[in-house]
């Protein structure tokens, strides 16, 4: 198996927090609020009211007409409220529910381990009423509306447990025991449905006892390669998969799905088995908590619809932090701990809040930071990386390095596109490949000057298309996209 990697990235090690190989349940809340959108698809309204009795696995929300999967009720109780809140700044209904007594989990009708003797039609039919068809970022295709495309227009399925961010969930909780053969069951559900794709597994190369036995598990397989890979960051963005697994362009700023590519991570796989095979509703999700401001890096398997606060009650150190959502690049700021967990969730990172400064921070990796520089002591040092929020340092003028067009997984050249930014030469920034950016703040990571490079992209392409320049007519014409009604405010194409 040859090792595949692409030009660029950054390889992040050592960082102190890392969730060990161990594995808990959450406690049961009081409550829990499931918000009516979750993963890929369009909100959703409610088919329960105020005062209704619900179970758990019970359906909550769901609307065949529309680009969705259903949302289900992760507990059994009383619904006792019903409101529009605050969620990663949008207005999106909550439907409130107080936790009874547990009647059981309802069971999907008609799942089975002889999943093999069912149609086609009926897979996707539970793949849907699972809720698991929604996960990842185009959702997984179903004839019910559940992806931009249908089953039959994958040409290829990318499965990827790569590791490259600076926390992962462990691969080795995620495949422990039986979950192994659950994974490849999964995998071959999903290459039923998808008749046409080719699938390829992205795996960390060092996970080698994992890999090896993947291989023999999969030694019959047709359309099926397996691809160790450097576990540079951002190797897990579809944009950069794409390009290194199957040496295809990539339409920027549109989803692998309109060009015939389906990508999963490990979770989803593991939750179309469960679905499929043992008639499981996605009510769960296991969430890795990591970073130095924990008082215990673990696993933990929690209800969707729980809170932050119950999540985190008495497992946070004492002092200030920031908790970040999934990626400590490029995660959201989890600033209200009363909403709740949803089905997207992976990784929930604590770093301590810090202002303090350290005298010529530019021109040093420390002992317990980052550098991208090629000193003897960034490259030499075994010590743990404690990050906090003033891991980096203060902003600077650039001094013109290169580091961020050396690291670039895109190749664009981020410094040289920012100089036209303060300019506001727009004609220069589309030509040398604004809209090629793909936001993982990479680029701003190892700017020795602090600049806030990803920061400055991100909003001069949102400036860019209110003024009308899209990148539409640019990438549109290059490649043979697939049908579909509607993404992200993209109309038909054709």
């Amino acid at each position: 198996m040859k090792v595949k990697t692409f030009s660029g990235g950054y390889k992040l090690k050592r960082f102190q927090g890392q969730p060990q190989d161990k594995i808990i349940e959450c406690d049961l809340p009081s409550e829990v609020s499931i918000p009516m959108s979750q993963g890929f698809g369009s909100e959703l309204l409610p088919s329960v009211k105020v005062g209704d009795k619900v179970s758990r696995g019970q359906i909550i929300a769901c609307d065949d007409n529309k680009t969705s999967s259903p949302i289900h009720s992760s507990v059994s109780g009383i619904v006792t409220a019903i409101e529009k809140k605050n969620y990663f700044k949008r207005e999106l209904t909550m439907v409130t529910i107080k936790t009874g007594a547990d009647d059981g989990c309802l069971k999907l009708e008609g799942a089975t381990v002889r999943w093999d003797k069912l149609p086609n039609k009926k897979i996707e039919e539970l793949l849907y009423k699972s809720g698991v068809s929604s996960l990842d970022r185009e959702g997984i295709p179903t004839s019910f509306k559940t992806s931009i495309i249908g089953p039959e227009a994958v040409e290829d399925l990318i499965i990827h447990g790569v590791g490259s961010e600076a926390y992962n969930t462990s691969l080795d909780i995620l495949l422990a025991g039986r979950n192994l053969y659950n994974f490849i069951e999964g995998i071959k559900i999903l290459m039923k449905i998808m008749p046409k794709a080719k699938v390829h597994l992205a795996f960390n190369k060092e996970k080698k006892k994992i890999l090896e036995r993947i291989k023999k598990l999969t030694t019959k397989f047709t359309n099926f390669s397996i691809y160790p890979v450097v576990p540079k960051y951002p190797q897990g963005y579809d944009e950069v998969l794409v390009p290194t697994l199957l040496g295809k362009r990539f339409p920027y700023g549109y989803s692998a799905a309109n060009i015939g590519i389906v990508v999963l991570n490990i979770q989803a796989v593991l939750k179309v088995f469960e679905a499929v095979g043992q008639g499981k509703p996605l009510i769960e999700r296991i969430v890795s908590l990591c970073g130095p401001s924990f008082k215990e890096n673990i696993h933990i398997k929690v209800r969707v619809g729980t809170s932050l606060e119950h999540l985190l009650k008495d497992r946070l150190k004492d002092g200030p932090c920031r908790i970040i959502l999934n990626s400590l690049f490029t995660g959201a700021n989890l600033n209200n701990l009363s909403l709740p967990v949803n089905r997207t969730y992976s990784q929930i990172i604590a770093i301590p809040e810090s202002s303090q400064r350290h005298f010529l921070a530019f021109a040093r990796a420390g002992m317990h930071t980052d550098s991208f520089s090629r000193t003897f002591l960034s490259a030499a040092t075994t010590t743990k990386k404690i990050p906090n929020t003033n891991m980096r340092g203060d902003e600077r003028p650039c001094i013109q390095c290169g580091y961020c067009s050396e690291v670039c997984p895109v190749a664009i050249m981020p410094t040289l596109i920012d100089r036209y930014i303060k300019l506001g030469i727009n004609e220069n920034l589309l030509r040398y490949g604004i809209f090629n950016c793909i936001e993982c703040n990479l680029c701003t990571y190892v700017c020795p000057s602090k600049v806030l490079l990803g920061q400055h992209l991100k909003a001069a392409k949102i400036k860019l298309i209110e003024i009308g320049c899209d990148q539409s007519l640019c990438i549109v014409p290059r490649f043979d996209f697939k049908e579909f009604d509607e993404y992200k405010g993209v109309k038909k194409l054709r």
